[in-house]
């Protein structure tokens, strides 16, 4: 963006006041203490629409933002330029920006912020198709005290599902106005874009959005992160799953922020259109090696294992030893496989095998040799540390307990139907069905989609604990670093 400071002071700016009238338009006293734009010019040159005005401060010395929308023949909004000054009172300045659509644009409007407020906000938006995507431009104002922010498009499929997500940020200060341009790449499948203002105080790492799409056969999961407010390594986990919830395919990126950064991540999965469902998870404060997700899938009739790892506050060595098996259950030896990590990195282990395994027992090691995940998920009611027969399991980031002794300890009686395969449970007023196999429970009399279906694990029924305590009015809080399951009854 060209901007151009034009100084006319004295007898020159008031022989052209004289000649042409008086710049300023009728105001009441509260529009006279405001940011206005007094005059706006247009014209094509060379190939671009060059935009001329003047802003006018009618009040205190302040930071004083404009926006410059360039609108197509249908009215739609595809280029915006925003730009920002420090004017002393009554001071007047002349800026000059030039939009790329140049021709396209059949109206221009140029229009002041106003003052900033305590949050950022997004003044307008535009978006245009080119040869090599969308580009998404925007103007951003900043709040009154200067930080990091940013501009974050998703672009939507036709159904309304997001298909495509990224960002742009920078720092800003106290009240200034920026322009930030986007690029989408998937031109053919995005129907609609939705644009939003980053601006996040928390003191934590947010997953702001998440995008997937497929194209060329692979799934393209794509998103934004907003980092705490101190510099850190964070790890992003991408694991896909079937229609039956069978994970086929785990992917990670990963990566240092600094404080307040606002970054994009990608990855690909190349089970593609097999892939149901995307979960991601981020990664990066774990006090000791983590297997967050496998996968197993085929790809040209070979066994393929993706395995999602997060390591701990210690750079090391981790050691993956895979027993594999044929058609027949046959065992057909064992290997390992090493990666080394830094200190809370987290990556993608990929392990392909050859036409004859069928299936794998996978074991993984630090590098002092202690198994890794070895460590008993163990769960707490009201501060009583719980045994069960059966331990609880993690599946696909689901922890599943022995259904008799968990509604029995949360003070629910429960009755099983083995000829229906069903649970029934009632405490109070609520009343709790649920079916093996099946993600629909019944709550209330109403239907209830759960992540993860009942299931028989050593032949004990095994049950997703976050949906049980949940309905039964408990409070639920994971403690990841102790694994161990904090429930709080009402």
């Amino acid at each position: 963006m060209n901007k151009r400071f034009i100084q006319t002071i004295g007898a020159g700016m008031l022989a052209v006041v004289l000649a042409f009238g008086s710049i300023q338009p009728s105001a009441s006293a509260e529009e006279v203490n405001a940011i206005t734009v007094i005059e706006s010019t247009q014209e094509l040159v060379n190939g671009k629409m060059t935009v001329s005005f003047d802003v006018r401060n009618g009040g205190s010395g302040t930071q004083a933002g404009f926006v410059v929308v360039g609108y197509d023949e249908n009215g739609k909004a595809i280029e915006v330029i925003g730009d920002s000054a420090y004017l002393m009172s009554n001071e007047i300045e002349t800026f000059e920006v030039a939009l790329e659509s140049g021709s396209k644009i059949k109206e221009v409007k140029v229009l002041p912020a106003a003052a900033a407020g305590s949050q950022a906000v997004l003044l307008e938006s535009g978006t245009r198709t080119e040869k090599d995507g969308i580009l998404v431009s925007g103007a951003v104002q900043n709040a009154t005290e200067g930080r990091q922010v940013g501009m974050l498009a998703v672009g939507y499929d036709a159904n309304g599902k997001a298909i495509e997500v990224k960002s742009a940020s920078s720092y800003q200060i106290g009240g200034e106005v920026a322009t930030y341009e986007i690029q989408l790449k998937a031109v053919n499948q995005i129907k609609s874009v939705k644009v939003t203002v980053i601006d996040s105080k928390e003191d934590a790492v947010k997953l702001l959005q998440t995008g997937s799409r497929v194209e060329n056969g692979k799934l393209i999961i794509t998103g934004t992160i907003h980092n705490r407010n101190e510099g850190g390594r964070v790890g992003v986990i991408i694991v896909g799953s079937n229609s039956s919830g069978k994970v086929l395919e785990v992917n990670t990126t990963t990566g240092y922020l600094i404080g307040n950064e606002i970054a994009n991540f990608e990855a690909k999965l190349e089970s593609g259109k097999a892939i149901s469902g995307v979960k991601v998870f981020l990664t990066g404060s774990s006090q000791t090696p983590k297997i967050i997700a496998e996968g197993r899938t085929r790809i040209n009739n070979k066994l393929v294992v993706t395995i999602g790892i997060e390591n701990g506050v210690k750079s090391q060595r981790i050691t993956v030893k895979s027993t594999a098996y044929d058609a027949k259950g046959r065992s057909l030896g064992s290997d390992t496989d090493k990666v080394y990590m830094l200190a809370n990195e987290t990556t993608t282990l990929r392990i392909d095998y050859d036409s004859r395994v069928s299936s794998v027992k996978l074991k993984y090691y630090d590098e002092a040799g202690k198994e890794i995940g070895a460590e008993p998920i163990r769960i707490k009611i009201n501060g009583q540390l719980q045994s069960y027969a059966q331990a609880p399991v993690m599946v696909n980031g689901n922890i599943l307990v022995p259904m008799r002794p968990i509604f029995e300890s949360l003070q629910a009686p429960v009755k099983w139907d083995q000829k229906t395969q069903t649970v029934t449970s009632t405490k109070g007023s609520t009343n709790i069905k649920l079916k093996m196999g099946s993600k629909q429970a019944v709550v209330n009399g109403k239907t209830v989609t759960l992540d993860i279906a009942p299931r028989s694990v050593r032949g004990t029924t095994m049950v997703p604990l976050r949906f049980v305590a949940d309905a039964l009015g408990s409070e639920v809080k994971w403690d990841k670093n102790e694994q161990m399951v904090l429930i709080t009854t009402k």
